[in-house]
């Protein structure tokens, strides 16, 4: 495979990536039974190509916008915005006390988007402490993988370069963030997140980055 075509889909992934945000913007510590919150976000994308395609700036921000139902006292699940204009779906079981200062949540998702059509399905889990009423960090780590429709390649490669593989575009994700609680129906949440890459189908024209991103957001309604 030429060096020519690898960095024409890479430019072409980065290229359909911008402007998406993926924050996950959750502790581990489920939302209160038969409640509903909801969460508009603000990411910062970033990654190695960002020059050769002048991003930067404004152009690598995105919104996002989430909302959570308590099910359970250990069960939530959300609904929320995916790579611009599709949506995502996912659900998280705490394994622990849900009223002790330690949660350890299990999550399984599925996101599709609409246009050149993406399936996703993930799964991980989120660790959160809450030290204080006010003051909770959290960690995630998940295994995303996408399934990408193979639009034509870019101009200039054969046809015949690749083929599909089946693998999927995989990534697993990592998150770094806080929820700092105001009030029992206001939070703020900051969160760093970056991915890795594990796999990559070729034969769909496109290719995920090592991608950093920061976040900011904020949940209204009852979370506590």
């Amino acid at each position: 495979m030429s060096p020519h075509f690898v960095g024409t889909v890479a430019l072409v992934g980065a290229t359909l990536l911008s402007g998406c945000s993926f924050g996950t913007f959750q502790t581990a510590h489920t939302q209160t039974p038969a409640t509903l919150s909801v969460t508009p976000g603000l990411t910062y994308v970033s990654n190695r190509i960002d020059d050769q395609q002048g991003r930067g700036g404004l152009t690598n921000l995105g919104a996002q916008l989430g909302g959570r139902v308590g099910i359970t006292k250990r069960i939530d699940a959300g609904i929320g915005s995916f790579l611009l204009s599709g949506i995502k779906l996912d659900a998280k079981v705490n394994v622990l006390d849900p009223l002790g200062r330690l949660a350890v949540a299990p999550r399984l998702g599925a996101g599709l988007r609409f246009g050149r059509e993406v399936y996703m399905v993930e799964g991980g889990a989120l660790a959160s402490y809450r030290f204080f009423d006010w003051f909770e960090p959290y960690v995630g780590l998940t295994f995303a993988n996408h399934w990408i429709e193979a639009h034509p390649p870019p101009l200039h490669i054969p046809t015949n370069v690749v083929g599909r593989s089946g693998t999927g575009d995989g990534l697993l994700q990592l998150s770094l963030g806080v929820e700092l609680a105001a009030t029992r129906h206001f939070a703020l949440l900051a969160e760093y997140g970056h991915w890795f890459v594990l796999n990559n189908d070729p034969g769909d024209y496109y290719r995920f980055l090592p991608t950093n991103i920061a976040g900011i957001a904020m949940r209204f309604g009852r979370i506590r």
